[in-house]
């Protein structure tokens, strides 16, 4: 059975997601989901994705949501070097066990909300949940890092297909008054297009990748592409388990669950505007070029309101 990344998995958190990707025993399951049998690959995909609900459901819950039988989810936790399904669940509680009682009350107010609430509310309650999620100490350090890298960086590439594509331009849109040499790869053109621009980047580079449910093979090829050149990195999408998250230097995690569309775009744009206010207050050149930019663009405005 195929798990929906963007609607099967209700229990999110960014910082417990990014702690036990980062842990000994998530680097295990990154490296089945990467080199397992189908099983060992699907199952890996769900708890990278939401070590919380592993961490808080016994083993037939997993079963359900996976369409894995427990018999062969037993068998994945022993090849682990785990006596048993119970010492996998604590160990994976150990490691997100400060995150679990506030996501825990997050997703039963969600879940409330959905029972008793029309598909907009739904919606509404879905984004709140998700917001709060990234408002923890592991998601601020990354957007600190990343921010440091688009600062050294000679040029800095930015791509994203499809509803990626928007969030690609919003992020470009917003780094390009604070500094020079920001490039958007997909503008026009098509893919073809893309690459050629990409392969312009190398050595000295940064290049964000942005890439959400449902995924878009052609970003994950050229960021690929774009790292053979001897450019870094940097992933902005929804989970360690995510395509593009294997393939980079710097991982940015965003929530993409949601009760109605195949994902949502809102926490992208949350990190996209953290990553922008993060960078601008980064330099004090950067701030003055803001003020620059204000004053020059005074004119321009109305007056009204």
């Amino acid at each position: 059975m195929k798990i929906d990344p963007s609607t099967e998995i209700s229990g999110w958190s960014a910082g417990a997601t990014r702690h036990f990707a980062e842990s000994q025993l998530g680097q295990q399951v990154v490296a089945r989901l990467q080199a397992g049998s189908r099983s060992q690959r699907a199952l890996s995909d769900l708890i990278l994705r939401d070590p919380v609900f592993i961490a808080t459901h016994g083993i037939e819950d997993v079963s359900r949501a996976s369409g894995i039988s427990a018999s062969t989810i037993s068998r994945y936790v022993r090849d682990l070097g785990i006596d048993s399904y119970a010492a996998f669940r604590a160990d994976v509680a150990d490691r997100v066990h400060a995150l679990i009682a506030p996501v825990t009350k997050l997703e039963n107010r969600l879940a409330e909300a959905a029972r008793s609430s029309s598909p907009a509310e739904a919606s509404l309650a879905t984004a709140q949940s998700h917001l709060g999620a990234l408002a923890d100490r592991e998601t601020a350090a990354a957007l600190r890092q990343a921010s440091e890298m688009l600062r050294q960086a000679r040029h800095v590439w930015i791509m994203g297909f499809g509803l990626s594509a928007h969030l690609a331009a919003i992020l470009a849109l917003g780094l390009e008054p604070y500094r020079d040499g920001i490039l958007n790869v997909v503008q026009y053109g098509g893919t073809e297009v893309a690459a050629g621009r990409v392969m312009a980047a190398g050595e000295g580079d940064v290049v964000i990748a942005i890439s959400f449910p449902r995924y878009s093979s052609d970003v994950v090829q050229l960021a690929r592409m774009a790292r053979a050149t001897g450019a870094r990195l940097i992933a902005l999408t929804d989970s360690p388990a995510a395509p593009l998250a294997q393939a980079c230097d710097h991982l940015l995690i965003a929530p993409a669950q949601h009760p109605v569309l195949s994902s949502s775009c809102l926490p992208g744009l949350a990190i996209i505007e953290a990553l922008v206010s993060q960078f601008l207050m980064s330099d004090p050149a950067h701030v003055e070029r803001a003020k620059r930019l204000a004053a020059s663009m005074a004119a321009y405005l109305s007056d009204q309101g």
